[in-house]
């Protein structure tokens, strides 16, 4: 996904018969099969296909439209009533919507979230749209509600649902979208947006947040691998050499040696390295036995990880001392 990003003033009815209409195709289409499939305006339809990238549900590889992987299987699966669930899983892994929600969650109004969104992260729409289909999005697919005063919020469950099938789906997607609004909330919105910029999604860290006490090991080692890809790409941006080096401990080493990180946050950054070590690398080269990695070992590495983003950013960023 770009990271430049843009929305469309497209219906998500329309946007999602797009989406259902290159996923239900045996072979990749070209635009102009997508503007006859539909009686609407070619530009409308084009600003259809143009959500529908930036959102992730079709992809756009050799001058064809396929649908995306991630997403095949459910739009096809559902009827139209319930192309809501593609939606919602697909705006719950777009960062400026994400960004949106979680200033919502904090009690801003819809207008005040989406142009502090459109700020950060640069949106080349103007603000009236993106708050008009921000909120939308969120009413149709039950993300947000609204009360008699206009006020909007997330609701606390999913309310006259389809089928049990669906249910269970969101019921998923909600427990997906709490770990996101935290996982932001811990990191900052800021770096959360330079995560982004770089092409690092939170999806692992999300993943990990609901996982840990299942799969424990898995889910520390998703944690600790966000943490070092954000150390490489800070690292090159400060003007280190990580591309000679391997793994955590090596990019905080390159990194402190630029001035860019305090002593104290280089000694943590070791102890990620060594979680990163124990989670992935079996066996133990000292003991040449496995190690046993425990729930409580496992939320502590992925609180840790957007706490050491975050401390780690605002230092580099406005020289902030906060942990």
């Amino acid at each position: 996904m770009s990271s430049q990003f843009a929305v469309s003033d497209v219906s998500t009815e329309f946007m999602m018969d797009v989406a259902k209409a290159v996923a239900s195709s045996p072979h990749p289409l070209t635009k102009k099969d997508l503007l006859n499939s539909f009686e609407r305006s070619d530009v409308y339809v084009s600003n259809a296909i143009s959500q529908c990238l930036q959102l992730g549900l079709i992809c756009f590889k050799d001058g064809l439209y396929i649908s995306s992987e991630k997403y095949r299987d459910l739009i096809k699966r559902s009827d139209r009533s319930q192309l809501f669930i593609p939606l919602r899983q697909a705006i719950q892994s777009y960062p400026p919507f994400l960004i949106y929600i979680d200033f919502i969650s904090k009690g801003y109004s819809s207008v005040e979230s989406a142009n502090m969104t459109t700020g950060i992260f640069r949106i080349q729409s103007p603000r009236e749209r993106v708050e008009r289909v921000f909120r939308n999005w969120g009413l149709q697919t039950s993300l947000i509600e609204i009360d008699a005063s206009n006020n909007l919020s997330i609701p606390e469950g999913e309310k006259g649902l389809p089928s049990e099938y669906v249910a269970s789906l969101v019921k998923a997607l909600t427990a997906n979208l709490q770990a996101s609004i935290f996982l932001i909330e811990t990191m900052s919105p800021p770096a959360y947006a330079y995560l982004t910029e770089k092409g690092i999604g939170i999806e692992d860290l999300s993943n990990a947040l609901i996982n840990y006490e299942t799969d424990s090991k898995a889910s520390a080692n998703k944690a600790c691998q966000t943490f070092e890809h954000f150390l490489f790409k800070l690292g090159e941006d400060v003007g280190a050499n990580v591309k000679g080096c391997n793994g955590i401990i090596e990019y905080a080493d390159a990194i402190r040696g630029q001035n860019m990180i305090l002593k104290n946050q280089w000694h943590l950054c070791h102890g990620i390295g060594g979680l990163r070590n124990i989670a992935h690398h079996d066996p133990d080269r000292e003991t040449t036995k496995p190690w046993t990695f425990t729930p409580q070992g496992a939320i502590i590495s992925t609180i840790l990880v957007p706490t050491m983003i975050r401390s780690i950013y605002l230092y580099w960023k406005e020289k902030k001392q906060e942990f």
